[in-house]
């Protein structure tokens, strides 16, 4: 659905080259969702803007649908919608309705259909009963859901999503995540750029992490978070003995009256050697558990390593 090959852009700032994106190349597959992660100014911001020629890169490739972006802009543009943060999605002196019917004239959707689309998008995204309501009055999860309705109307296969739950509560988030899992349902592709990791975890199928303008890691978001888990336990103990033993193995927490320690493993080996040291000093282990890190520890750890310079 999206190619990007060996994107490139420079920034002059006070006088000095800033290399916002430093070859950075990726590919979605359709019906799938595909986060892009990264730190401030980590590029993410540069690459949307570059699929959607809104900043031309100084190198690369970009094809949506098979189409070069950079040879026919508005035939390719045609298969993608957008829906950016900080930008104005919507106008807020319109009412939810008039803000669909004058997005969808600049679609250049008109007549019955567009009247029957609003309908169906009033529906989707939960605001029919809103929608002779001012834009500007509604709360930010609506503002938010509204924005995404603008963005369905044309009936792209391509969405791009920056920062979609940003600034939401739970509920909110939770009915934004909702949507988007029913958009690839209906083989819609979603690129989501996010820091709300909890989001990723639910939804995402693919991981893209950027950092510096380059990928550091690029993979099924299943197996990011394998690779990790399978490193890490918890040990918790049953007597008071032995408890500075534990320090040089890793963190030592108290939860519920248990003294717990926290070990981060390369292989299975090392965990059977830290068991069999407790055996020699007959320090009692009550329960030994596996942790399952959610994906904001995965994506700690990935960029920290990128950082370190160990990836």
């Amino acid at each position: 659905m999206l190619q990007v090959k060996n994107l490139k852009k420079t920034y002059v700032s006070k006088g000095k080259k800033v290399e916002a994106v430093k070859g950075i190349t990726f590919e979605t597959e359709k019906g799938e969702i595909f986060a892009i992660l990264g730190p401030n100014g980590a590029g993410k911001t540069t690459t949307i803007k570059s699929i959607l020629r809104l900043i031309i890169p100084d190198e690369g490739e970009i094809y949506i649908n098979g189409i070069d972006v950079h040879k026919h802009p508005s035939h390719a543009l045609k298969y993608v919608s957008a829906v950016l943060e900080g930008n104005r999605n919507i106008h807020w002196k319109m009412t939810v309705y008039e803000n669909l019917k004058y997005f969808g004239y600049i679609r250049g959707l008109g007549g019955k259909y567009l009247k029957s689309r609003i309908s169906e998008i009033l529906e989707f995204v939960e605001l029919t009963e809103k929608k002779n309501e001012l834009a500007g009055k509604l709360s930010r999860g609506m503002q938010q859901r509204l924005a995404i309705g603008i963005a369905l109307l044309p009936d792209t296969p391509l969405i791009l999503l920056d920062e979609p739950t940003l600034g939401l509560d739970v509920e909110s988030s939770l009915k934004v995540r909702q949507m988007l899992e029913k958009l690839t349902k209906d083989g819609k592709t979603i690129l989501l750029s996010t820091h709300d990791m909890q989001l990723v975890e639910k939804v995402a199928n693919h991981v893209l992490i950027i950092n510096k303008g380059r990928v550091v890691v690029s993979d099924k978001k299943e197996k990011l978070l394998d690779a990790f888990k399978k490193k890490r336990f918890k040990i918790s103990f049953l007597s008071n003995n032995g408890y500075k033993e534990l320090e040089k193995f890793g963190t030592v927490v108290e939860e519920n009256g248990e003294k717990i320690l926290n070990i981060q493993i390369d292989n299975m080996e090392q965990l059977y050697e830290v068991l069999e040291h407790f055996k020699s000093k007959n320090i009692e282990i009550k329960r030994l558990e596996s942790v399952m890190v959610n994906f904001e520890e995965v994506f700690v750890n990935i960029v920290r390593g990128d950082e370190n310079g160990l990836s």
